[in-house]
Order: C-alpha cells, then structure tokens, then sequence
C-alpha cells in the first residue's frame, strides 16, 4: 500500500514537472545529472522529467506502445545486471501496475523503483515512471 501511495505521488510530480539537458524522444529532456549508466528502454518517449523535491534523486516518466509485459521482462533483467540489482517485484493486479524495486550495488546510496502500468484510455500505451533516490 506504502508503494502504491509513493507511485501516486511520483507519477503526479513528475506529469507536473520537466526540464534538464538530455532530450529524450518525446521531447523532454532528463535532469542534468541523470545517471547516465541507468536502463532507459529504447521503445519509450519521455513525458516527464524533473529532480526530487529534496534534490536528492529523480522522478521521470516515459510512454510506450510495447506491452507491459515486454517493458517488465526488460527492467527486470536490465536491473539485475552490475551495478543494479532487483530487490523486489510487487504486482498490483488490479491497476495492472507491476513496480519494481532495487538498489545500486557498487556505491550504494542509489535505490528505486520503477512502476510499469497499463493504461487503456484514449487507445493503450504503458507508462514508466521512475523514482530514484541518490545521495546528495
């Protein structure tokens, strides 16, 4: 329930907020000092980007037209390579959302979660939206 409150809270912070030096396909760039050696799936438009409130980690967003599915098998298997591992995998049947939880193994200090969900309004599409916390 605690994961769910924070994805909320995530996903509206960052459909608010953008700005940062990467530009992604959507158009929107990535934070400065977005980690540049984090998975970003290829088939995926970033929506919206931004720094936590506290400055201490990011907030993004991408849309893709891919299943669910195939952007879960991904973020599971990109992020339990070096220097990431997967902590935990919760699903939440009911809101098709899957989140996935981990952590940067080799300097610690960086963990996450990313929530894939299917939306079905307005034609379907997934979205990613990504909580990172890094240390200042």
């Amino acid at each position: 329930m605690v994961i769910a409150l924070c994805l909320v809270a995530a996903l509206a912070l960052a459909a608010a907020c953008g700005g940062g030096e990467e530009e992604g396909p959507g158009g929107v760039e990535l934070p400065e000092g977005f980690p540049a050696d984090f998975p970003l799936y290829q088939k995926a438009a970033v929506e919206a980007a931004t720094v936590a409130p506290e400055g201490g980690g990011f907030l993004a967003e991408w849309r893709s037209s891919d299943s669910a599915d195939q952007v879960r098998a991904f973020y599971e298997r990109e992020l339990d390579k070096d220097p990431w591992q997967v902590e935990n995998v919760v699903e939440i049947a009911e809101e098709e959302i899957a989140v996935i939880e981990f952590a940067r193994v080799d300097r610690g200090g960086e963990w996450g979660t990313v929530a894939i969900r299917t939306v079905r309004e307005n034609g379907q599409h997934v979205t990613i939206a990504l909580s990172l916390t890094a240390p200042q």
